[in-house]
């Protein structure tokens, strides 16, 4: 993947911008491809003019949707115009993007189903286990014998959870939802999710049911820190009692490596935490310490947690449970959005 020079491009050209930022400056010369589930379509240079957003190039791009024996258009002009039609021209969307997005195109089982336009506003830079912080998704529905567009904005987690929904009949999503820390301060942005299923003789819709994701998805193929996440938001205690003791290393590991600790703000007392890390927590409460002074937690601390989860077979409910065993984690899993 490479950048080139303005001067380096002719009329035919395909360029990309990967999805790096909402105004980018520079492109790439081959395409953004997230597990062959989300492509990015080329932006065809058709003219060595600037254009109305002061770029030095005209660019034009397309992709169809085939639904049923119709047959439907995307086309982006200069990384902004966007305009949808159906297979007699008729316009079924037209709006200017706020910033430059090429079409991505979104397939399930080799067949594209619908396209997006965003961005991440970081290019992965922060915030890299999202894939776009901001991806507005286009539907093509035929339901009833009548055609629509329906759409939908999300920050989308493709990477981190494309193994447990490649399987299923049709082609279901992730967005990352924020997680409020405490109150509000800790915030887990984009580290919650939210299922949703793209069906095109149906509906777009959220999957809202345990038992509807539970056939669609296979949970066990996330990782651990969103199983736990997963089931904290579908209010699955029993499962999540369960998963926490038969997985307690392997979450922990996840946890330690790509989430940071957050007490849930109710808990001042600090329940359960070894005398070494007690400590520093008083003193952070103090003001004698910063929160990015508090060490790592370590394998004796980690020790010390296990030891008390383990104390007991049964938990009363899920805020029993998360003060028991994820109590450096609590803001995290008992913040999750309720489905």
């Amino acid at each position: 993947m490479w950048c080139l020079p303005i001067s380096a491009y002719e009329i035919g050209n395909n360029v990309y911008l990967n999805a790096c930022g909402n105004n980018p400056e520079k492109y790439f010369d081959s395409p953004l491809n997230i597990e062959n589930i989300l492509v990015e379509a080329p932006n065809k240079i058709v003219k060595l003019e600037k254009s109305k957003y002061d770029r030095d190039f005209q660019t034009l791009a397309t992709s169809k949707v085939k639904l049923d024996g119709d047959e439907f258009e995307i086309s982006v002009s200069n990384f902004r115009d966007l305009t949808i039609k159906n297979n007699a021209g008729a316009v079924l969307e037209e709006r200017e993007i706020s910033g430059a997005s090429s079409i991505y195109e979104l397939k399930h089982k080799g067949k594209i189903v619908a396209w997006g336009v965003g961005w991440h506003k970081n290019c992965k830079e922060y915030y890299s286990g999202i894939d776009f912080t901001v991806l507005r998704i286009f539907v093509p529905i035929k339901k009833d014998n009548k055609v629509s567009i329906q759409q939908t904005v999300v920050s989308l987690n493709l990477s981190e959870t494309y193994k447990a929904t490649s399987n299923s009949d049709n082609l279901i999503l992730a967005h990352g939802e924020d997680i409020l820390g405490s109150s509000g301060a800790a915030t887990y942005y984009y580290r919650g999710v939210q299922f949703f299923e793209i069906d095109n003789q149906n509906d777009l819709k959220p999957i809202v049911s345990f038992e509807e994701l539970n056939k669609k998805i296979d949970i066990e193929k996330l990782n651990p820190g969103k199983i736990i996440i997963t089931f904290a938001k579908y209010n699955e205690f029993q499962l999540l009692q369960k998963y926490t003791k038969e997985n307690f290393d392997e979450i922990y590991n996840d946890l330690r490596n790509n989430y940071f600790w957050d007490f849930y703000f109710e808990w001042d007392d600090y329940p359960n935490v070894g005398p070494e890390f007690k400590k520093y927590l008083m003193e952070m409460e103090a003001h004698e310490r910063l929160y990015e002074d508090i060490p790592p937690i370590n394998d004796e601390e980690i020790s010390n947690i296990k030891k008390n989860c383990f104390s007991k077979d049964n938990y009363k409910d899920i805020t029993d449970l998360v003060r028991n065993c994820y109590y450096w984690y609590s803001s995290l899993v008992l913040e999750v959005p309720k489905q």
